[in-house]
């Protein structure tokens, strides 16, 4: 049976008076987003810190990992680096704001993947300056020259008509 690099044994600290654990989990893993992806290389980094509670377990530490996104401006692909702080609580009993500890074990993987999915933009953008998605065939608002586009290839080019002339 192989077993899973987010189940961690927390015997040790259960009931405990005890001082902090530090676990550090290096995995691949393939959750993503609509326009985000964690990329497999270099795999996802959490160094963490495991706090014995009366009832429960305090998570915290810090999640890095690499991440492909699709800019919603221009829909290029774009990788960006990113590490973000997490903290979560781990309860026998859990309520609604902890994840649960089963026997002795903590499932880390839900808890990180929440954690770091929540972390992500939902609407990336490969730069501030991204001018955004082509409008009209064969031009690139990030590379070609602004201008007026022809607006023969607008739908909306025959309401041009309505209007009254320019001076």
């Amino acid at each position: 049976m192989i077993r899973s690099p987010f189940l961690v044994d927390v015997s040790d600290l259960l009931g405990r008076d005890v001082p902090a654990r530090p676990v550090v989990i290096d995995v691949v893993v393939d959750w993503a987003l609509e326009m985000s992806k964690i990329l497999a290389d270099p795999p996802l980094v959490a160094d963490l810190s495991f706090s014995p509670l009366p009832g429960g377990i305090l998570v915290r530490g810090e999640v890095c990992y690499a991440v492909e996104h699709t800019c919603r401006r221009c829909l290029t692909d774009f990788i960006d680096d990113g590490c973000s702080p997490i903290a979560g609580l781990f309860e026998v009993d859990p309520g609604e704001a902890a994840y649960p500890i089963e026997g002795t074990t903590i499932d880390l993987e839900p808890f990180l993947r929440d954690e770091t999915l929540l972390g992500l933009p939902l609407l990336p953008v490969c730069e501030e300056s991204c001018e955004g998605v082509v409008t009209t065939t064969g031009i690139d608002l990030n590379t070609d020259p602004p201008g007026d586009s022809d607006a023969t290839g607008s739908p909306f080019a025959v309401l041009r008509d309505l209007l009254p002339p320019e001076d």
